[in-house]
This record gives structure tokens, C-alpha cells and sequence, in this order.
């Protein structure tokens, strides 16, 4: 019997942490997404409409329920495409794929399961956030080849261990930059959260020793009524962060808004791109 998109999740959920950059993981997370194909598949889409520059949306529909906005650019659901991917995944070994090719394909896994969740349960925003999560720090994982951390040591006092909790880090060992990896599906106004965990980071073991490197899926937002989509993007605010709490060295998306974009440009620099294009700087940034 095939496994639903919410059966395959679980199965994740529970075998995750075992070996996050593994094999085991990539294929849970194949079954997740392929499992959400089979039922997203099956559903019709709902045209929006877009008030957001040069983009088309659109929403699934099941049951008188309506998904989130779908990018109809970065959407293309093929299974093999995915399979391919991962079976290059490993550095210095993404052959056949440039950066937007890969944004296209990891956007297209993260909206599927996305999509179906949305459909299948109400109200239910954690489990689309926790997979992004799952799906991001695998590709990470991999890339760098390094299993990621959720708390660090940062000192021993009076034979007291005291741990700081974070988003993933990687630590790729010394004399090497170490990478801090929040992951979201949006940000809006909990986006300084990134800032000042970065801050804390910095304050504790100096600034450049964690490239702060959060990743998020979208900024899009649907009146159900009406079926408009916007984006809804804080750029000052984003800028004033990265000037007076802490430097983030990229910020990466999926489905990049055009305000945000146009950051890569101005005083103080804010440098956001396409997810794909992690995997070809990767290298770079950690020496």
C-alpha cells in the first residue's frame, strides 16, 4: 500500500536525527515528496490572482480547502528530476545542474508536501515548517558533508557545562568558518530573530567564526476571499538588522522577492539569493 504524504512524514519525523546527511534520510525524504505528488497530482488547480511583479500563482484546491500560493515558474512536478539531484549530491559532483534548475526542484519538493498539508489537515502550520527544515538541513548535511548541531558548549564554569541553544550549525572543523543555518518558511516580523541569534553567536565565540546563512521558502501571502497574492517584505527593517545587530553573509530563497533582491545593491549590502546557488559557493564561503 502506498504511503500518504502525512505517513511518509512520520516515518521522517521519527528517523531524522539518526543521520541527517545519510542515505536513510534522502530516501525518507523521497518518499515524502513522492508521496505528495501522488495526491497533489490528483487535485486541480485554482488560478490567483497575482499583485506581485512578474509572477504567476496559483493555489491546489481539495474539499473546499485552498492551498498556499504556488509559483507557477518555480513549480514542476517530476519525480525523476529530484532522483537525479540527489544522486549527484555530493561535493564537487552537481553535474547537469546550474543554480536555477536546482531552485526550481527543491522549491517544487518543499511546495508539494507543503500543498498537501494544507489540504489534508486545518490550521496545521508546523509540520510544512518542520519538513522545510528536514529537507534544508539534509541538503546542507550533505554538501557539506557534516552532520549539524541544535546546542553548543560555550563554557565551564565551576565544573558547570553550560550549552547555548541554536538553529543547525555545521562545524567543519578548525581553522574553518562555521555555518549557522536558520530555516523558515517566512519570515515577516519574527525575521530578527535570525539577527539576533546571530548576534549571540557573534558575541560568544567572535565575529566570522559562524556565517550566518538562513534559508527561507517564500514571503507570499493569499487572501482566501479575494485570491490575491502579495508579498509582504520588510527591506528597511532587514537593512537597519544588518547594520546594527549582526551581518548575515547570505540569505537564501526559493521563490526570491523582487524587495529583497534589490538589497544586493545598497548600504549596508544584504546579500540574498537563490537557494541553487548554495551549492556552487558552499566551498568558498567555508574556507
Amino acid at each position: 500500500m502506498q504511503k500518504s504524504p502525512l505517513d511518509a512524514y512520520a516515518i521522517l519525523r521519527k528517523r531524522f536525527s539518526e543521520d541527517i546527511k545519510g542515505p536513510l534520510t534522502r530516501a525518507m525524504l523521497t518518499d515524502c515528496f513522492a508521496a505528495s505528488l501522488r495526491f497533489i497530482s490528483r487535485v486541480p488547480k485554482t488560478p490567483l490572482l497575482s499583485l506581485v511583479p512578474n509572477k504567476k500563482y496559483f493555489a491546489f484546491s481539495f474539499k473546499k480547502k485552498l492551498s498556499r500560493a504556488v509559483n507557477a515558474d518555480l513549480y514542476s512536478a517530476d519525480l525523476s528530476e529530484w532522483e537525479s539531484f540527489t544522486q549527484n549530491l555530493v561535493p564537487g559532483k552537481i553535474k547537469g545542474f546550474d543554480a536555477e534548475r536546482i531552485t526550481r526542484l527543491i522549491y517544487t519538493v518543499a511546495m508539494s508536501f507543503c500543498c498537501s498539508v494544507d489540504l489534508l489537515r486545518v490550521g496545521d502550520q508546523k509540520t510544512p515548517g518542520t519538513f522545510f527544515e528536514y529537507l534544508i538541513a539534509h541538503l546542507f548535511a550533505s554538501q557539506l558533508q557534516s552532520n549539524p548541531k541544535t546546542r553548543i558548549q560555550v563554557m565551564n564554569l565551576d565544573d558547570v557545562e553550560m550549552y547555548l541553544p541554536t538553529d543547525f550549525t555545521f562545524n567543519l572543523g578548525p581553522d574553518r568558518p562555521k555555518f549557522h543555518l536558520p530555516i523558515k518558511t517566512s519570515t515577516r516580523e519574527r525575521v530578527i530573530q535570525v539577527w539576533a541569534h546571530q548576534r549571540v553567536l557573534d558575541g560568544v565565540f567572535g565575529t566570522g567564526r559562524f556565517l550566518g546563512t538562513p534559508v527561507i521558502l517564500a514571503e507570499t501571502k493569499t487572501n482566501k476571499s479575494s485570491g490575491e497574492v502579495i508579498e509582504i517584505c520588510l527591506p528597511e527593517q532587514w537593512r537597519i538588522y544588518q547594520l546594527h545587530i549582526a551581518q548575515l553573509k547570505r540569505i537564501y530563497y526559493l521563490d526570491v522577492p523582487a524587495t529583497y533582491d534589490r538589497l544586493n545593491d545598497v548600504f549596508p549590502p544584504v546579500h540574498v539569493k537563490p537557494f541553487g546557488e548554495f551549492f556552487f559557493e558552499a566551498e568558498a564561503l567555508s574556507l
